[in-house]
């Protein structure tokens, strides 16, 4: 086991500049040896001790530990992501898109949903539409159109043409038209408590046998006269169905709200009526799509055969979920409206815009979807892996700053006249630049975090961070300390730390959407908004807002 712990608290401490974390070797560990989640308190124990140990050597000497013990963690591996080939799919020939509904801000899930058909499309050569299934009046809102427009171009997803569903309800009531003079379809006014019980029952109401005459009089009434809830237009198909969604469903109902896009309409098309016929003026080849709707399917290619449309190969996948967050449009929705959340973009939540505005980028995001795959079965899959893609793509980039969070203030005695030290922004980058540092006078104060000295006594030797070693005189309310001298000494304890009176008020907005208020070196007053950069021994976060305060949203570790 210890060996183990090692190893993967090596690993981690390279990643975060020589500090190792506990709460991110344990899962490491426990993925290698899964037997050993049995006495997690335990695992606890060992992990925090010999991440100690690890946290005492230089990141020098770790990365060469590393290197004898296990140098494949060290190997930095671009993993090719493969999905398997779509059914029947013939080069320049697929068409595919993905139908966002304007009644929310998109999430992860949706984002997964169009990047897998947009990547199908492309590797084909095809085509891709976006298709906007807006025949709700009552939830159809342009933020969420443009929204769905910003987050999708934003994943980087290109349509080759955009569908808005409203736009086809001429030729919808003219389909409608069409199959109550063929007798496929009828006017039903029973009450909807009546009709979803006759559908479990399995049984006709006193409408189904009506005359096609006599049923294009009530569809004129529901154009025109008829109240929401008065009547619906519904397929005759087999009320005995096996498949209850075969048994003479809605296709045609009155809503009276009027369309934000398309005023005057009052009758409108479910959901399986519209997709099935736009797949046909689409010209739609493949689908995919969640498995929620695997009932439908059997409706929707009766829809097309009724009007002659080619059925597309439909591939279920299944919902996913990231463990421990609410996922559901309709959810959040109802959250964000009783003031749950604080907004779509609140960072508990995974809408693209949550992500977005903490730091996720769209390379993390696509190749998350990529490395998820397609599948039925119904998982709850760790943020660890979304994390992990993204912090592939930051670490690269991303600057180094310091961050006191719980300030105690340092008195540092003895500094040599004219000072100066110096350190490299991105420890793997020497185009990123440098922070210069300098003392004038021979003693200086400074803010550390009162955590490291919780167990600190008088004669320790302590290294801030690219900056000086220091030995402690006095631990009490404030820290008195000795200057020791500039070059670091392996085996010591190596902090963050920022100037007394030069420094930046910083507030974190944290991803359980807490704050963590403290201060920031004096060099990130040079970020610019939407700056991605690294809290040492903190963690990655976004600036979201400049101001006297600097506001972050926190990323991951």
């Amino acid at each position: 086991m210890k060996e183990i712990i090692f190893k993967w608290g090596l690993k981690n401490a390279i990643e975060h500049e020589g500090n190792a974390q506990v709460k991110a070797v344990v899962p490491k560990v426990i993925g290698e040896k899964p037997e050993l989640k049995k006495n997690v308190k335990e695992l606890f124990k060992e992990t925090s001790k010999i991440v100690s140990e690890i946290n005492k050597m230089s990141l020098e000497e770790q990365v060469e530990k590393l290197k004898e013990i296990a140098p494949e963690l060290l190997e930095k591996k671009k993993e090719k992501q493969e999905l398997p080939e779509l059914p029947d799919a013939i080069e320049g020939k697929v068409v595919m898109m993905w139908p966002p509904e304007p009644s929310k801000y998109l999430h992860i899930g949706h984002a997964k949903a169009a990047i897998l058909n947009y990547y199908y499309a492309k590797k084909y050569k095809g085509k891709f539409y976006l298709r906007f299934e807006d025949t709700n009046p009552e939830k159809a809102k342009e933020e969420y159109y443009k929204n769905a427009i910003n987050d999708l171009d934003w994943i980087g997803i290109k349509w080759d043409g955009i569908d808005y569903v409203s736009d086809y309800i001429e030729k919808f009531h003219e389909y409608s038209e069409k199959l109550i003079k063929e007798g496929k379809a009828y006017v039903c006014t029973c009450p909807v408590e009546k009709v979803r019980k006759l559908r479990h029952e399995g049984k006709e109401c006193e409408h189904r046998n009506q005359s096609s005459k006599e049923n294009l009089v009530l569809w004129k009434k529901m154009l025109s006269e008829f109240k929401e809830g008065d009547a619906s237009l519904r397929l005759k198909i087999d009320m005995d169905h096996k498949n209850a969604v075969m048994r003479d469903p809605t296709i045609m109902r009155i809503i009276l709200t009027p369309h934000i896009r398309k005023s005057g309409y009052r009758v409108w098309p479910n959901y399986d009526f519209a997709t099935a016929i736009m797949d046909g003026f689409e010209g739609i080849t493949h689908r995919i799509r969640s498995k929620e709707f695997e009932m439908r399917t059997e409706l929707q290619e009766y829809i097309q055969k009724l009007f002659n449309i080619k059925s597309p190969k439909i591939i279920e996948i299944a919902r996913f979920n990231l463990a421990g967050v609410v996922a559901s449009g309709r959810m959040i929705r109802e959250k964000v409206e009783k003031g749950e959340y604080f907004g779509w973009d609140d960072p508990r939540l995974v809408t693209l815009i949550s992500l977005r505005k903490r730091g996720f980028q769209p390379e993390a995001i696509r190749n998350f979807a990529i490395h998820t795959g397609i599948s039925k079965t119904e998982s709850i899959i760790p943020w660890e892996i979304l994390e992990s893609e993204n912090r592939k793509i930051i670490e690269p980039i991303a600057d180094r700053y310091f961050f006191v969070k719980d300030k105690i203030k340092l008195i540092v005695r003895g500094i040599p006249k004219d000072f100066k030290s110096e350190r490299l922004k991105h420890p793997d980058n020497l185009e990123h630049g440098k922070i210069l540092y300098k003392i004038n006078k021979d003693e200086k104060t400074f803010y550390v975090d009162r955590h490291d000295f919780l167990n600190a006594k008088q004669g320790d030797v302590i290294r801030l961070m690219d900056l000086m070693n220091i030995k402690i005189d006095v631990v009490g309310d404030e820290i008195v300390a000795e200057f020791e001298s500039k070059d670091y000494k392996p085996g010591i304890k190596i902090i963050h730390w920022v100037f007394e009176k030069e420094n930046v008020a910083v507030e974190v907005l944290m991803a359980d959407a807490s704050t963590v208020n403290g201060l920031g070196e004096k060099a990130i007053e040079n970020l610019k908004e939407g700056d991605i950069i690294q809290f040492i021994r903190f963690g990655y976060a976004r600036l979201d807002k400049k101001g006297k305060t600097l506001k972050f949203r926190y990323t991951h570790d």
